[in-house]
């Protein structure tokens, strides 16, 4: 079994309504990328970087841990 890590995109949802940041693209803007880093870094299918991860929970006020998720899986 392998342990995957990626950005609980519900939460991170959650936490820009919260915050009062409208779009994904605003967050980008925020972040500093562009909003097709910011769908990458969304996707289960993206290990994010720490440094993203990072940066992401500073704007929405939490620690990196409130916004990664895990998922086991086989690789094969």
């Amino acid at each position: 079994l392998f342990c995957i890590f990626f950005t609980d995109k519900f939460k991170i949802k959650e936490l820009m309504a919260v915050k009062k940041i409208k779009t994904q693209t605003e967050l980008a803007e925020m972040l500093g990328i562009s909003k097709n880093q910011m769908s990458n870094i969304l996707s289960e299918k993206f290990n994010p970087i720490k440094s993203n991860v990072i940066e992401l929970a500073e704007i929405l006020g939490v620690s990196p841990k409130e916004i990664i998720s895990e998922k086991n899986t086989k690789e094969g």
